[in-house]
């Protein structure tokens, strides 16, 4: 990705020497690579993403260990990094290899595959972090429903498959059409409207209508859905999609005793991110994961950041890098 001007970039396939990687301990040959929101800003020339250009963008890699000068990987490792610095202001993942810190890595569960893990990448991580933190709040799952917002994108497809996965009675939100296809194609049958007059609404309180949710909009949609929540519930912040401030009061917390968490994916120790891709390997795993991702090869990935941009994506990006 270049810069043309102050305000317009563009982004291509190029060929570069393996000398214009960063210095640093391992280097890998990537197999896979995924595309995130971060990645899409990064190609806009967002400065709260990438500051330096020209730039490889792609949080999220996995591949084999080509060299490596530290002892905690060999030759040969299978490895992924997601959830770290790389793809923003460090070249990214969308290349044929990386060079990269030790503790960036992650070693796979033998039977997780290089593809499956970028089935998740960082996205798909970030909603596992939800789900596990709806986990431990320990909501009575015979009784209560769970909301996911922006459901057809990659981290909310994500959040609602793990969930019906675990036994949760699960309701949707999407504001694209076509998104609803996408969802109904995933067995998703109860789709809710978060309508504007609710959205807007000055009521401090609304009816009770979900136990736990888990938001990527932000913005007014979260101000809106904190009134619904019902006693004892939690609502899991995990984007901004629909801006990044909202107007709220205290009686959701005072009166339902409610709880709103955020989640930081990139603030996560290396071996919560080890727990976490254990549990996605086995007792989490989804028999309806190949369901919720699209492959491409690394030619087509100005074509998918368009439809990515366009709101034609859904689900989860995944690229193939030694596809030709």
């Amino acid at each position: 990705m270049e810069k043309k001007s102050p305000r317009e970039f563009e982004y291509r396939v190029k060929s570069l020497p393996v000398t214009h990687l960063p210095s640093s301990e391992v280097l890998v040959k990537v197999h896979y690579s995924s595309l995130n929101y971060k990645d899409i800003l990064s190609c806009q020339g967002n400065p709260a993403v990438t500051r330096r250009f020209p730039h490889t963008p792609g949080l999220d890699a996995s591949g084999v260990v080509e060299q490596s000068n530290s002892a905690l990987f060999k030759k040969g490792d299978r490895v992924a990094v997601f959830c770290t610095p790389l793809g923003m202001n460090y070249q990214g993942g969308l290349a044929e290899y990386i060079c990269v810190p030790a503790e960036w890595l992650i070693r796979l569960p033998e039977n997780m595959c290089l593809e499956e893990v970028m089935v998740y990448g960082t996205a798909g991580y970030t909603a596992a972090l939800a789900v596990e933190a709806i986990e431990k709040h320990g909501i009575d799952k015979s009784a209560s429903k769970v909301l996911v917002t922006g459901a057809s994108g990659g981290l909310g497809s994500i959040a609602v498959l793990l969930l019906k996965h675990l036994g949760y009675d699960v309701e949707v939100s999407v504001t694209r059409e076509n998104g609803k296809v996408f969802l109904e194609n995933l067995g998703v049958t109860a789709i809710v409207d978060l309508n504007a007059s609710d959205v807007k609404t000055t009521q401090n309180l609304l009816p009770s209508r979900w136990q736990a949710v888990i938001d990527v909009a932000g913005g007014d949609v979260l101000a809106c859905i904190l009134k619904q929540v019902s006693e004892n519930g939690i609502v899991v912040s995990t984007g901004l999609v629909a801006g990044t401030h909202f107007e709220t009061n205290v009686l959701p917390f005072i009166l339902r005793g409610i709880s709103l968490i955020g989640i930081n994916a990139e603030g996560t120790s290396v071996e919560s991110r080890k727990s976490l891709l254990i549990k996605l390997a086995s007792i989490w795993r989804s028999s309806a994961l190949c369901d919720v991702y699209t492959k491409v090869k690394l030619a087509g990935v100005s074509c998918a950041i368009e439809n990515f941009k366009e709101q034609n994506i859904y689900g989860r990006v995944v690229v193939d890098m030694e596809a030709k």
